[in-house]
């Protein structure tokens, strides 16, 4: 079938057409509504009484802070109390000691300081926990370890000191003596 005999079947079928009624304008279209657009009785009339301040305004109405009951009986209700404000003061952070602690445990006592140590840091854990009380007794152990460390520390340097010299004394009046 050539493209001709295509085109006349499809003519003649009635393909080529517009629908019934496509294209046409439809009744009513185009055309403004009942109802629409007219402007509603009294919209844009400024209402009375408006932007004009009220009478009375900032005076206490009459019968506020009264209650009155049916019996006819006067009930005066008191005003509120006063707001209170709550201020907590925050506890202050006891002492740990962790710098004496590191201290003492690399220039005095090795032993003493590293439990020192052990101890401030529980101290900074139960404070940053909310435990102020076991923050300040771990606190005052570890500077009592701390200064345990120290005072051992120190005898044991004089103990040293004084066997070297009673040693090394006796020695020397052996050689020259």
């Amino acid at each position: 079938m050539s493209k001709d005999q295509e085109y006349n079947m499809q003519t003649q079928a009635g393909y080529d057409q517009p629908p019934p009624g496509y294209g046409q304008p439809q009744p009513g279209y185009g055309q403004p509504q009942p109802g629409y657009g007219q402007p509603q009785p009294g919209y844009g009339q400024p209402q009375p009484g408006y932007g004009q301040p009220q009478p009375g305004y900032g005076q206490p109405q009459p019968g506020y802070g009264q209650q009155y009951v049916a019996s006819s009986t006067q009930v005066v209700l008191s005003q509120p109390a006063a707001n209170t404000t709550i201020i907590t003061t925050a506890i202050p952070k006891p002492q740990s000691y962790l710098a004496l602690s590191i201290l003492v445990m690399l220039c005095c006592n090795l032993i003493f300081g590293l439990i020192a140590l052990i101890f401030s840091i529980m101290s900074d854990s139960d404070y940053s926990a909310g435990d102020h009380e076991g923050a300040r007794s771990k606190g005052r152990v570890a500077l009592w370890l701390n200064v345990a460390g120290i005072i051992i520390s120190v005898i044991l340097i004089i103990v040293i000191i004084i066997l070297y010299t009673v040693v090394f004394a006796s020695t020397v009046g052996v050689y020259y003596g």
